[in-house]
């Protein structure tokens, strides 16, 4: 009987529905940059993608299995020189963006992200026309030529599912995924 109820649990927690579907076009958005080349400066967030391969993490809240999966997503993007990355914070309950701001400088050393990161302006849910659940902790979108390839959203992501998204994400940029153990 518990064993049935820890199945259920676990295939109601990753049946998880968040953000545009594959074949969905994706909408702009402001954000203010934390780090990276925006950093200090509010912008639309379709503008910095520049029509490459974008990958977008919306991070609803962290913890740490959610930082174990960001890191070897994290890795595998920097490595990427025709891939637009970006981790999206999105406020807290309130939508107070210098909250946000003063969480990810407290945070900053120990995140350690090399990917751009921004708050989104949008409010605490995200962009509106994004559908963001905010059952998650993370949801993901690979875009393509302006359209969602790839969505994945996590109610509790870890590493082993990082895998997924940089399998995507190499999908998406033409490549081979890399091997186990290899982020190039």
């Amino acid at each position: 009987m518990v064993s049935m109820l820890l199945l259920t649990f676990t295939l109601v927690a990753a049946d998880v529905t968040s953000g545009p579907q594959v074949g969905d076009k994706i909408g702009d958005f402001k954000a203010l940059g934390f780090s990276g080349p925006e950093a200090g400066k509010e912008f639309q967030f379709l503008t910095q993608t520049k029509g490459q391969a974008t990958l977008v993490i919306f991070v609803h809240k962290i913890t740490r299995p959610a930082l174990q999966f960001l890191r070897p997503v994290d890795e595998f993007a920097a490595q990427q020189e025709k891939l637009s990355a970006h981790v999206v914070w999105l406020t807290g309950d309130k939508g107070d963006k210098d909250e946000t701001k003063a969480f990810l400088e407290r945070a900053k050393n120990s995140l350690n992200l090399q990917t751009p990161m921004s708050i989104c302006l949008e409010g605490n849910s995200g962009p509106a026309a994004y559908g963001l659940n905010d059952m998650t902790t993370i949801t993901v979108l690979v875009v393509k030529e302006g359209k969602v390839v790839a969505n994945f959203a996590y109610a509790d992501p870890n590493a082993t599912v990082a895998r997924e998204v940089i399998r995507a994400v190499a999908k998406a940029l033409g490549k081979e995924a890399p091997k186990k153990g290899d982020q190039r």
